[in-house]
């Protein structure tokens, strides 16, 4: 077991993960899309894709889906995997899921309610209000109309009072809702058809890919208590 490696050689080691060092490449064997891709700024996963090799112009547009996952951020996934994926981007457990709403985590402890159980809450009132595509802002009026006190806080930016970002986030694929690609503000819709998997597929659980992907990692990044399943 190597114990220590230099910058260049962890540069290396992911250059050749991610596939950076090929010249072609398609969507099933990028391997960068089992993590997913984030898809921010102006066609940031499509040059993520590029620069593994895939020929874009043989992409149709329903081969990949766009959903908040990771951090709250966008990512691109292939369709086909959205089931398992769904199912390795839940949070652990229900201290990891505190940690993953962040501030939001405050009110609800204090109201006595489970994060999970809050996620779950959103997920069941998005799941009412998008029932055809709709714009972020419009989502986030409906629902704050729907949810109770602990779950909302007034924005001075937009002058209103609304979800706390990261439970809105992460419900919006918990509830069956996907992204449509490039619309800015975002529009959500519902997937058709969508069933999460009960366990997901290895190459999508997060912390593998991490380290397949991303690594090698610090001692501290896989301690159990960052990462323990429910």
């Amino acid at each position: 077991m190597v114990a220590s490696m230099t910058r260049v050689e962890a540069l290396g080691f992911r250059l050749r993960a991610q596939q950076l060092d090929r010249d072609a490449g398609r969507l099933e064997d990028t391997a960068a899309l089992d993590l997913g891709v984030q898809d921010t700024g102006a066609d940031g996963a499509r040059w993520a894709l590029a620069g593994r090799g895939v020929d874009l112009s043989t992409v149709d547009a329903d081969d990949l889906v766009v959903a908040w996952t990771l951090r709250g951020a966008p990512h691109r996934y292939r369709r086909a995997d959205l089931a398992s994926v769904a199912a390795a981007v839940q949070p652990f457990s229900e201290a990891d899921a505190r940690k993953r709403i962040f501030d939001a985590s405050r009110p609800l402890k204090a109201a006595g309610i489970d994060s999970l159980a809050a996620l779950d809450a959103v997920a069941s009132a998005m799941r009412k209000v998008v029932t055809k595509p709709l714009v972020k802002g419009e989502v986030s009026t409906r629902l704050a109309a729907l949810m109770d006190e602990p779950y909302l806080r007034f924005c001075r930016s937009c002058d209103a009072t609304h979800l706390y970002e990261m439970p809105f986030r992460l419900a919006a694929l918990r509830a069956g809702l996907e992204l449509q690609p490039d619309t800015s503000p975002p529009v959500l819709q519902r997937i058709a058809g969508f069933v999460p998997a009960a366990e997901p597929r290895p190459d999508h659980d997060v912390v593998r890919a991490y380290l397949r992907l991303l690594g090698p990692a610090a001692p501290a990044l896989m301690s159990p208590r960052t990462w323990t399943r429910r």
